[in-house]
């Protein structure tokens, strides 16, 4: 997995969406269009990757211990020889080429290598976690916007019904049919259901302004969004045993914190490497203005470097990698523990939400049957709550919404925690 992992783009592990322009951008907008172009200019994305290319950084930085360094050094001089001078000229230039390289460390250069390809491998698997989370809350940011759209419906037929029972209560007052109490009672109920109708028409405007955010189009608020189809409210959920062994073996978090691991245990290694000698190749061609003993057209040679004592540089450095180490594996660990306990929690909120959504369809039927009936005898003119059944139908119906939305992102979260893709599409669910 990790060599499939390090062949993948260094900027990370979902190749970006052709950029849409934004006269392209079709109304009313689908869910499914925006999650398939997920924005990689935004700063959480931006982050993950910058993360990726740290690390991509880093491994070149490990492999150059073994790259060829070249340098040339051009000097400029004039001198006054000595009397017993072999060359009595004053021009004592130089020109020189130098080469240099490590032939053999013995394993501090492979230590440092395997513990940055493990570092971004993490990197990978994180930016990865990242595009999902990133998903979840634009899909999340769009349920909000339906919501407060239903919201918005509800609180207006509220509203409604609330100004005619008024309207109607003043005519009945000044035909003093009503008494001046009972005319409050009524204007109270309708200034707070307008009062509710306000909050609901600014929590829509703040719901479009937090979606657009999410997507990079803050200055142009989605006016109208389509409601997706949500095949997750009619999924069976698994045994909760089989997300456990799912989110050990794939858990894009875990598997990073895994290599997070090998890469500490890899720079303990490098650390204690330190106290190995370095043999190094160098070569040199020279050329002089002025001949003299110590004047060597070219140079080639070996050089044998052995640390003997290092002033506790090299037991500061193991005893630093060893406390990173330790630190990585106990991070594994609770972040295991975490993990299982967050596939718990969403397999639990699975099953009370499907409950909710089943006691919902039966008071929905309910408020359907008895809406028909408050319509019917308001058409015979008899005594009616017609407006609080219509109320109380609208009300139903946003419940439902809000758990079918719960549900599917639950379903998101999930995925997210088996390492799967984020995705609204009945053919990429396995």
């Amino acid at each position: 997995m990790l060599a499939i992992l390090l062949c993948l783009p260094a900027t990370g592990l979902v190749a970006a969406p052709p950029a849409v322009p934004e006269t392209d951008w079709p109304e009313p907008l689908s869910l499914d269009f925006v999650l398939a172009r997920v924005a990689q200019t935004h700063p959480d994305l931006q982050l993950a990757e910058a993360a990726v290319l740290q690390a991509r950084a880093a491994q070149l930085q490990a492999e150059s211990n073994y790259g060829l360094r070249s340098s040339l050094l051009a000097r400029l001089r004039w001198i006054e020889p000595s009397p017993l001078a072999h060359d009595p000229s004053r021009q004592d230039h130089q020109l020189r080429l130098q080469v240099s390289k490590r032939l053999y460390d013995f394993g501090r250069t492979a230590a440092l290598e395997a513990a940055a390809e493990a570092d971004l491998a993490a990197q990978r698997l994180r930016y990865r976690d990242a595009l999902n989370q990133y998903r979840l809350a634009v899909m999340a940011a769009w349920f909000d916007v339906l919501l407060a759209d239903l919201e918005a419906i509800r609180d207006t037929e509220a509203m409604s019904i609330g100004f005619v029972n008024f309207d109607r209560a003043q005519a009945r007052n000044e035909l003093g049919q009503l008494s001046d109490i009972e005319l409050l009672r009524f204007e109270s109920i309708y200034q707070l259901s307008r009062a509710r109708q306000y909050a609901s028409s600014t929590r829509q405007r703040t719901a479009r302004q937090r979606l657009a955010n999410l997507i990079n189009r803050s200055d142009k608020l989605p006016a109208e969004l389509l409601v997706p189809p949500l095949p997750d409210v009619r999924r069976e959920i698994p045994e909760v045993e089989t997300w456990f062994a799912s989110a050990e073996a794939a858990n894009p978090e875990l598997i990073a914190l895994q290599a997070a691991v090998r890469s500490a245990r890899e720079r303990l290694g490098a650390a204690q490497a330190d106290r190995h000698p370095v043999l190094n190749g160098q070569a040199e061609v020279s050329a002089y203005s002025r001949d003299s003993g110590g004047n060597d057209p070219w140079r080639v040679g070996i050089s044998l470097d052995v640390p003997l004592i290092t002033g506790g540089e090299t037991r500061a450095q193991t005893a630093r990698r060893r406390a990173e180490l330790q630190a990585a594996r106990a991070r594994l660990e609770r972040r295991r523990r975490e993990i299982r306990e967050a596939v718990l929690d969403s397999w639990s909120t699975l099953h009370s939400l499907r409950a909710r959504r089943q006691e919902l369809a039966v008071r929905a039927d309910y408020r359907d049957l008895y809406l028909d009936r408050s319509r019917a005898l308001y058409e015979l003119e008899v005594k009616s709550d017609l407006g609080d059944a219509m109320t109380q139908t609208s009300d139903v119906r946003l419940q439902q919404a809000r758990v079918d939305y719960e549900i599917t992102l639950a379903w998101g979260r999930v995925r997210a925690l088996l390492g799967q893709e984020v995705t609204l599409n009945e053919e990429d669910r396995p």
